[in-house]
């Protein structure tokens, strides 16, 4: 039987892949209040992905693979990727 860590880290798991495969953004989803700043935004309306990963992961504390992935769904929703 899993430990209630493993059982907890791989529903982390699961609940991040459908946030990414449905677009949603971990910072919005987590709290219902947190939003990204208006440069975050911007850079991502610009198709400027490097700088929105950078603002995403110092806002949010997410990993570089998380980030980018994170913003690559903003932007392919958007229409910019």
């Amino acid at each position: 039987m899993d430990s209630i860590e493993q059982r907890v880290a791989q529903l982390e798991n699961q609940v991040a892949f459908l946030q990414l495969y449905l677009g949603i953004d971990p910072a919005i989803a987590g709290d219902g209040g947190s939003v990204l700043p208006p440069e975050f935004h911007a850079a991502l309306q610009r198709g400027k992905s490097i700088e929105a990963i950078r603002i995403y992961r110092k806002v949010t504390g997410a990993s570089l693979v998380t980030a980018k992935d994170a913003v690559e769904a903003m932007m392919r929703k958007a229409g910019n990727h």
